[in-house]
């Protein structure tokens, strides 16, 4: 009984998630009620969504992405992750930077993921080709980890002085940022 109700709640949620993309296409493609209701005609033989089944909602979608209809990505997919609290270690700088230059419009994405796929990328040149995956595993690394460091930090100084940006403040010792 209750895998049967499961099975029908996904099958209305699927049945509710096609009649949304068949809507935002619709709005997308800029048609007026008279041809979608034609193009509902012409795909089904039926001129209303509600009385389609679920194979032929999503035969009027796969038409609409025939005529040019571009979903939106889902946002699960495009989730970022933040980076977490600082415990005053070098990668806790290298965030630091990354986030600074994300805030100041020096690079796209200054999301965890971004960096990880950064640090990665040029870790692999201090370590004999291959990158460290994770930020936090370059603390094993201490070579790697400065020559990475550094790396941003120029990378840092090259953005901001081809902007005619003034240069990131380094931290002193007594400054606090709790």
């Amino acid at each position: 009984m209750r895998e049967e109700r499961n099975a029908r709640q996904g099958n209305s949620n699927n049945r509710a998630r096609a009649l949304a993309r068949i809507h935002i296409a619709r709005k997308q493609l800029g048609m007026d009620e008279a041809q979608y209701r034609t193009m509902l005609e012409g795909q089904t033989g039926k001129n209303s969504c509600k009385t389609m089944s679920i194979g032929e909602l999503f035969q009027v979608e796969a038409y609409l992405k025939k005529l040019g209809f571009k979903p939106a990505k889902s946002r699960k997919a495009r989730a970022k992750r933040y980076s977490p609290a600082s415990r005053r270690k070098p990668v806790d700088k290298l965030r630091a930077i990354w986030i600074e230059m994300a805030s100041d419009g020096l690079i796209r994405d200054g999301s965890e993921n971004a960096l990880e796929v950064w640090v990665q990328r040029m870790s692999a040149k201090y370590n004999q080709g291959r990158g460290i995956e994770k930020v936090d595993w370059l603390m094993r690394e201490p070579y790697v980890c400065a020559r990475v460091l550094e790396s941003l930090k120029r990378w840092d100084a090259r953005a901001r002085a081809s902007l005619r940006m003034p240069p990131t403040e380094e931290p002193t010792e007594g400054d606090s940022h709790e």
